[in-house]
C-alpha cells in the first residue's frame, strides 16, 4: 500500500478516535453553527466546566477546534470546516435529528 494512503488512514483514525467520546460529538454539534464560550458549551452538553475544558483542549490539540480569548472569556469554534467533511456521518446524524425534531413540533 502507498505511504500516502497509510498516512491518510492514520489521520482519519486519529480524528475518529477523538469522537469516540459522546461529549466531544456533542461539542462538535454545538459548534457547527457558531463559536461559543466554554460555559455555553458546558451548559449545552450538560457537563461541568472542568470536564468540558478537558474535552476542548484535546480537540484543540488535534486541530479540530480553535479558541480565542475576549477578556476572561474563551470562545471555541471549529478550526477548519474541512474537518467536518472528514466526518460526514457525525454531521448528517445531527442534521437528521434536528429535521425529525422540527417535524414533530
Amino acid at each position: 500500500m502507498e505511504l500516502k494512503t497509510i498516512e491518510t488512514a492514520q489521520q482519519q483514525a486519529d480524528i475518529c478516535a477523538v469522537f469516540a467520546n459522546y461529549r466531544r460529538v456533542l461539542i462538535l454539534w454545538t459548534l457547527v453553527e457558531q463559536e461559543k464560550s466554554v460555559s455555553d458549551i458546558a451548559t449545552a452538553v450538560h457537563a461541568s466546566l472542568q470536564s468540558t475544558s478537558q474535552h476542548l483542549h484535546l480537540m484543540k490539540d488535534k486541530g479540530i477546534l480553535q479558541s480565542r480569548r475576549d477578556g476572561q472569556t474563551v470562545y471555541y469554534r471549529i478550526a477548519n470546516h474541512d474537518t467536518l467533511a472528514k466526518c460526514p456521518l457525525l454531521i448528517e446524524t445531527r442534521r437528521n435529528q434536528l429535521a425529525k425534531h422540527n417535524q414533530n413540533k
